[in-house]
């Protein structure tokens, strides 16, 4: 009988095996490295264009929903407290990447659609996200980085932000049914 862990693995398939705690946490480590190695690699791409991380969120976040958002779901999407959009979102009006309007429907909202500087930015944002990821993954096989993706976007789900490549628009909640 077989009682080597090593020599285990090797009588079932990769799938049905159960993930010992250190692989799982060599993965974690992995991920979180590779996500601190995105980070740096895309703040060295923005950081020319005056922009930070959760600005270009922000303005990809407005082309995707393809209409001006209220504050609540800028902070959905990005998933912080609305105080922190509000700052992101004041330093994009500062830069004039954005701009506020009062929502016709709701006068208490916020609606914040880009600018036409902002929309003139998008080119550069996409392509200093597109060198990021490869230089990023660039030791992957395209078919390796497919793998990759579908993995992640089975962890994910294929409907959630971190599956899309991007923010995606999420409906705010509100108390008036808007």
């Amino acid at each position: 009988m077989l009682t080597n862990r090593s020599s285990s693995r090797m009588t079932r398939p990769a799938e049905d095996s159960a993930p010992n705690a250190e692989d799982v946490a060599q993965l974690a480590e992995l991920l979180v490295r590779t996500s601190r190695r995105l980070r740096r690699s895309s703040m060295a791409e923005l950081g020319p264009m005056g922009l930070t991380g959760a600005q270009a969120r922000v303005v990809r976040y407005l082309v995707a929903v393809g209409h001006p958002a209220r504050m609540a779901d800028i902070a959905a999407a990005l998933e912080v407290v609305p105080r922190t959009a509000t700052s992101v979102v004041d330093d994009l009006e500062a830069a004039k990447l954005v701009a506020r309007a009062t929502d016709p429907r709701d006068r208490r909202s916020v609606l914040v659609s880009l600018t036409d500087e902002g929309v003139l930015l998008l080119d550069r944002i996409a392509q200093a996200r597109r060198r990021t990821a490869e230089a990023t993954f660039s030791a992957l096989s395209p078919k390796q980085r497919g793998e990759l993706t579908r993995l992640l976007t089975v962890c994910c789900g294929p409907n959630e932000r971190c599956g899309s490549g991007g923010p995606q628009p999420r409906p705010a909640h509100s108390r008036r049914g808007h």
